[in-house]
């Protein structure tokens, strides 16, 4: 493990005002003024937890923020001379906000009393005199601070989740949620990688409610961009959030039931968190996508395999495509599904699943949906067997090449084959016109 640097640390300052103070300690501390480091180390973490303070009074409004400031103001205006204000300070942030840690707590308690030792006499038994700290007594100060506060974002408040659910209410318009890179990028850049560990698990645990079990207006609006988030944070440390729902199986088992689908997506990206649900969510699981032939098609976490789970659907399809009820499969959840296999990198078996499914089209209007959503979209994806596949389904399928739309497609179809492959033969497809 790389030794701590304090130069390193230096450059993670968040305020670029503390980060000017900060080069006065360095320069004590490498000039062996131990002393005179120890008394401004503390007189800059005191400041340091003002600014963040003044920081989430501007930039969040937080009201634990800007009580903390009226109180301290009051403090110091009845005694203007008393020190007393700065130990408040440190255990009001501490007791009332999730930057400091206990262990931060107690090292600034620690810091403190030896800036006292430091700057005021203390009296011996031959007399009075300054405390001196040791070189590894500073050292150990100096970085207490810098990893307990000085290298910390200001962000770190328990109202944070409220403000971040109302900036991602306000960014869903402006960025295309569907990209998940952007929306990492700056839910990275403004919120995650500022989180302390206490924060963090909060957030999850109350995002984790938002999109699963509340129903109402606003969660409605804003249900699929905090569902891109809530799975943007298992995908930067999955094995803590698994450990978190193992810890606490009881709420996250629960769901609402109108919310099954988001509950099951998350389940297909995360299949391992099924195992360690109670007993109890499981059940309900598999019976509601035994009762619902789109939500057991969607649900190829229950199968384990990708694709064995595309070979059972076509197989599914093929068993009940005669009667005309909820046994159909959507367009919709046949693309979705499609979209797991393709980024598990299973991109042959997706076009062979999405032609097979089009080619078991059982009217016209399903046809043509099935032509508009399941292969249109993937033409340019399509291999020459691919094609070679896709023609012969609908070679064989009177209510694809019947249908009204079909000479459109049709068309469509044989110029993206002639454009890409030559002395195609499409002779052999007779009813492909």
């Amino acid at each position: 493990m790389r030794d701590f640097s304090i130069e390193f640390a230096t450059e993670k300052i968040h305020s670029a005002k503390t980060r000017e103070y900060f080069n006065e300690v360095v320069k004590s501390y490498y000039g062996n003024s131990y002393r005179s480091a120890i008394v401004m180390l503390y007189s800059i973490v005191i400041t340091d937890l003002l600014y963040k303070l003044q920081d989430l009074k501007d930039l969040y409004a937080d009201e634990k923020a800007i009580k903390i400031l009226d109180e301290i103001e009051e403090l110091k205006k009845r005694n203007p001379k008393s020190p007393d204000w700065e130990k408040k300070l440190v255990n009001w942030v501490f007791e009332r906000t999730n930057l400091l840690e206990p262990a931060d707590e107690s090292n600034l308690s620690s810091l403190q009393n030896h800036r006292h030792l430091c700057a005021h006499p203390v009296l011996l038994s031959n007399g009075y005199d300054l405390y001196q700290p040791n070189k590894e007594t500073t050292r150990a100060h100096i970085r207490n601070a810098l990893e307990g506060v000085l290298t910390k974002p200001p962000i770190l408040s328990k109202n944070i989740f409220h403000d971040f659910l109302d900036n991602l209410s306000r960014i869903k318009s402006m960025i295309d949620i569907d990209n998940e890179e952007d929306l990492k990028k700056h839910l990275f850049s403004r919120y995650f990688k500022k989180f302390n560990s206490k924060v963090e698990d909060s957030v999850f645990k109350s995002l984790w409610r938002i999109v699963f079990k509340t129903i109402d207006e606003k969660s409605e609006e804003n249900r699929k961009i905090n569902f891109k988030a809530l799975k943007l944070m298992i995908d930067n440390n999955f094995n803590k959030y698994q450990s978190i729902i193992l810890g606490d199986k009881d709420y996250y088992s629960d769901f609402n039931e109108k919310l099954i689908k988001f509950y099951i997506e998350l389940l297909n990206y995360f299949p391992e968190f099924f195992e360690i649900l109670t007993d109890s969510a499981k059940v309900l699981i598999e019976n509601a996508v035994r009762k619902d032939a789109n939500l057991e098609a969607f649900a190829w976490f229950i199968s384990g395999d990708i694709k064995a789970h595309l070979v059972n659907i076509v197989n599914y399809q093929k068993e009940n495509n005669r009667e005309y009820d909820y046994t159909h499969i959507s367009a919709q959840t046949l693309m979705e599904i499609s979209e797991y296999a393709r980024n598990h990198g299973d991109v042959e078996e997706a076009n062979v699943f999405l032609i097979e499914m089009f080619g078991e089209s059982y009217s016209y209007e399903e046809a043509d949906r099935r032509y508009n959503g399941l292969i249109h979209p993937k033409l340019n994806e399509f291999s020459e067997e691919n094609f070679k596949v896709l023609l012969k389904r609908i070679d064989n399928n009177g209510q694809i090449y019947r249908r009204r739309e079909a000479f459109h497609s049709n068309y469509h179809i044989k110029s993206k084959i002639e454009s890409r492959f030559n002395d195609f033969d499409f002779s052999r497809y007779h009813n492909f016109k």
